[in-house]
C-alpha cells in the first residue's frame, strides 16, 4: 500500500469511483505520539489526495468486539486531526475531510454488509468505513468491492480469474511483488527471524530471551522497535519496560 498507484487503485474499489483524484503517501506504518504521556497509535497507511481528502486504511485480524473496534475509530481519527492543522491555526474550516477505513474478515455489526459506512450528524467531514470480508448483501455493492475483499482473504485463489479489472491488477501488482527476488529475500529472512526467535523463547522462557530476539529483528531486518514487538507479538503491558531496557543497553 506505500505504492501510490496500488493504493489509488484500492481506495478507487472501495469507493467505487473511476475519478477518484490521485493520491500520495502520507506515512505507512507511523507510530503516533502527540504527547510524551499518551498512548502512542500506528496507523497502517495514511494518505492524501490532491484535494486534500484523508485516507487512513487498517487491517483488522483479531475480532476484538463491536465496542472496541467503534472506539478505536475514534481514536485514530482524532490523532490523525490533532497533526492536520498547525500550531495556533483558528481557522477549523481548515481541517481536512478524514476517511477512516477498518479491513476486517468478521462482521462487526451482524448485518452481514460488506461495507458499513458511518457519517457524523454534525457533518464535520469524519466518515468511518467497516469493511467486512464475510458479507452476503451482493446486490447492494458493487461486483469489484465483493470481489476484492474475497481477494482480501484469499490471495492465492484465483489470481488470474477476476471479472473485474482493477481487482485483477491488484492481483498482479502483488505477484510481482511476490515474485521480486529483494523483497522475497526479505520476506523470507523475516519469517525465519521469526521462527527462530519465538523457538528460542519458548525454549527459555525468560524476558532476557524476549528482549533479543526484539534486538536481533531491529538489526537483521532493520526494523523499528515498535515492528520487532508487533512480529514478536509482545504483550501491550510489557512493551515499555523492553523499550527502557533496550534504550538502557544500546
Amino acid at each position: 500500500m506505500n505504492d501510490p498507484k496500488f493504493c489509488h487503485n484500492v481506495l478507487s474499489i472501495i469507493f467505487d469511483d473511476d475519478d477518484l483524484p490521485p493520491v500520495h503517501i502520507g506515512m505507512t506504518e507511523r507510530k503516533i505520539e502527540p504527547y510524551y504521556d499518551s498512548r502512542a497509535v500506528r496507523l497502517d497507511l495514511l494518505a492524501f489526495d490532491e484535494n486534500n481528502v484523508v485516507y487512513d486504511a487498517e487491517s483488522q485480524q483479531k475480532n476484538e468486539g463491536n465496542e472496541h473496534l467503534r472506539r478505536r475509530s475514534r481514536l485514530y481519527q482524532s490523532y490523525i486531526d490533532v497533526n492536520l492543522l498547525e500550531p495556533g491555526e483558528r481557522d477549523f474550516r481548515k481541517l481536512n475531510d478524514v476517511y477512516v477505513i477498518f479491513i476486517a474478515p468478521f462482521d462487526l455489526f451482524g448485518q452481514e454488509k460488506y461495507m458499513y459506512t458511518f457519517r457524523m450528524e454534525l457533518k464535520d467531514g469524519g466518515v468511518r468505513i467497516f469493511l467486512n470480508t464475510h458479507g452476503k448483501n451482493d446486490d447492494e455493492v458493487s461486483s469489484e468491492l465483493s470481489e476484492f475483499l474475497y481477494f482480501v482473504e484469499h490471495p492465492s485463489k484465483d489470481n488470474g480469474n477476476f471479472q473485474n479489472p482493477r481487482v485483477q491488477k491488484l492481483a498482479d501488482q502483488i505477484e510481482n511483488i511476490k515474485s521480486n527476488q529483494e523483497v522475497g529475500v526479505k520476506y523470507m529472512r523475516l519469517w525465519e527471524e521469526l521462527d527462530d526467535a519465538k523457538k528460542e523463547g519458548e525454549i527459555m522462557g525468560r524476558e532476557e530471551s524476549q528482549i533479543e530476539s526484539i534486538r536481533n529483528l531491529m538489526d537483521s531486518l532493520s526494523l523499528s522497535m515498535e515492528q520487532a514487538m508487533d512480529a514478536l507479538k509482545i504483550p501491550e503491558d510489557k512493551r515499555e519496560e523492553y523499550k527502557k531496557q533496550l534504550e538502557m543497553n544500546a
